[in-house]
């Protein structure tokens, strides 16, 4: 990519998409300025979305989810779909930092695990492409696209493990005429996940998983590739109200996970997240995300179980005004069979 092309699609990129956005084009950015393996820190990273939460009961719990065993676990912990019974379809839809859609459909057949299909994908928008006098001539598209394929099986003793496999692409495209060039980079990665529900101590619950182990992205040459985000997660979650013998029918899951950057070693970060869960049809959540930035801050959530249905909701208080909407919502919606 030239300098000029890129240039310009960085500055309607940071003018209309904010930061977040310019954050995911560091590595198109970041070439266009000449910019050598030299000159970045260790820590610099591309693909950040595939960092950012997906699915409501995920981002009303503070992305504590890494001991939990959900059909939503894709985007967490693989482990997490060690023990899911029957098939099923999950479908989210999120507005934070940008417009994101993505799907599961999972199937458990008897004696081989779990087996799982997803896509995401994460759309920044447009950035409109005008002439001299003003008027528009073609759109800039800004999409990331993310396949993921699941294996995840029971391993006994109350431990199961998991494995993802990603394909991960950039694009930048255009619609009519647009002031660059058109890009498409590729990438491969993996998550890899455990986590372990003694039989013994049934309020308890750990988990841990790497995500995103890969290539760098290469947007040019191997040299001014940029490593992907790399995360060591450990969680725990335990059930708080099983000393009250008087209260049945009701629980209540206290969640908490400690993340840190691969690339950026120390930089542990806490979060947390409550979920009440009333008769396993109603469940009241609520997160914490310490930080600045896209997902951070307060979250709350609700989900209902009926049937074979699954409905979530969660709000997100962000502590940074680069949400894509004033007020974020994410939905999820699960169908067993």
């Amino acid at each position: 990519m030239s300098r000029r092309a890129a240039g310009a699609i960085g500055r309607r990129a940071l003018a209309i998409l904010s930061l977040a956005c310019a954050a995911t084009l560091a590595p198109v950015q970041g070439h266009a300025q000449g910019a050598s393996t030299d000159d970045r820190t260790p820590a610099s990273e591309c693909c950040l979305v595939l960092v950012l939460p997906v699915g409501a009961r995920s981002i009303a719990l503070g992305r504590a989810l890494t001991s939990e065993t959900s059909p939503d676990a894709v985007f967490s912990n693989p482990a997490g779909l060690a023990g899911v019974e029957g098939g099923y379809l999950m479908i989210h839809h999120t507005d934070v930092a940008a417009q994101g859609n993505a799907f599961s459909l999972l199937v458990a057949p008897e004696g081989l695990g779990t087996l799982g299909l997803s896509y995401e994908l994460v759309d920044f928008g447009e950035i409109e492409q005008t002439d001299e006098r003003g008027q528009m001539i073609g759109a800039v598209t800004l999409r990331h696209h993310v396949l993921v394929a699941s294996f995840a099986a029971e391993l006994g003793r109350g431990i199961g493990a998991g494995v993802n496999y990603k394909f991960y692409q950039f694009r930048i495209g255009c619609r009519g005429t647009c002031d660059g060039e058109r890009v498409t980079a590729t990438t491969h990665a993996a998550d890899f996940g455990v986590r372990f529900h003694p039989a013994r101590i049934p309020t308890l619950k750990l988990g841990a998983a790497v995500t995103n182990v890969g290539f760098p992205l290469q947007v040019i040459n191997a040299q001014q590739a940029d490593p992907l985000p790399v995360r060591a997660r450990i969680g725990a979650a335990y059930e708080v109200l099983h000393h009250i013998r008087s209260v049945e029918g009701i629980e209540l899951w206290w969640a908490v996970d400690l993340v840190d950057e691969w690339h950026q070693p120390g930089s542990v970060k806490a979060s947390t997240g409550l979920e009440l869960a009333i008769g396993q049809s109603i469940f009241l959540r609520s997160g914490y995300v310490p930080g600045e930035g896209i997902g951070t801050g307060a979250a709350i959530g609700l989900g209902i179980d009926y049937d074979r249905f699954t409905v979530s909701i969660a709000r997100s208080f962000a502590s940074s005004p680069l949400e894509a909407v004033e007020e974020p919502m994410q939905f999820s919606f699960g169908l067993k069979f």
